[in-house]
């Protein structure tokens, strides 16, 4: 290697041999993990209404478990953070690749365009407002009882 490459540096660091974020990471042990998974136990109480959201929420753990592991080993194998840098790039590109399912949140109403709140935009599926959501419920109601009423008759 030439004195050029070796010596590439960042703000004083080695970017070559310095693996100071990746011991930084490491410290942080599980809790990244624990932060990003104690609001998908509230997801339960919203039942199907929530189910693209909830396994958003555990592709996005997925994905902090991953960095987090790949910082460790870093940190074990003693490797320089471009190691680290390179895999994160990498989970990245595929949460690019995926972000539909990944990040499903809205901030409008996919119908009026109406600000939507918090327990909408990070629980609910459909990304409504409550007055289109209800509006959909009705409509759905109506055709459940429609198809109800369509059914064969008894003798």
């Amino acid at each position: 290697m030439t004195n050029a490459i070796k010596k590439l540096y960042y703000n004083g660091m080695n970017l070559l041999t310095d693996n100071t974020v990746c011991l930084w990471i490491a410290d942080l042990g599980i809790w990244p993990l624990i932060v990003v998974l104690v609001p998908n136990l509230t997801f339960r109480r919203y039942g199907k209404d929530a189910l693209k959201k909830r396994l958003a929420s555990l592709y996005q753990a997925i994905a902090v478990f991953l960095v987090t592991s790949m910082a460790v080993l870093c940190v074990e194998r003693e490797l320089a953070d471009i190691y680290f840098w390179s895999f994160l790039v990498l989970i990245i590109a595929v949460l690019w690749i995926i972000r539909g399912k990944v990040f499903p949140y809205r901030s409008k109403c996919a119908e009026c365009g109406e600000k939507l709140g918090f327990n909408t935009i990070y629980y609910m599926d459909d990304n409504l407002c409550p007055g289109c959501h209800e509006k959909h419920q009705e409509e759905h109601q109506e055709e459940d009882a429609s198809l109800q009423n369509d059914g064969p008759e008894a003798p």
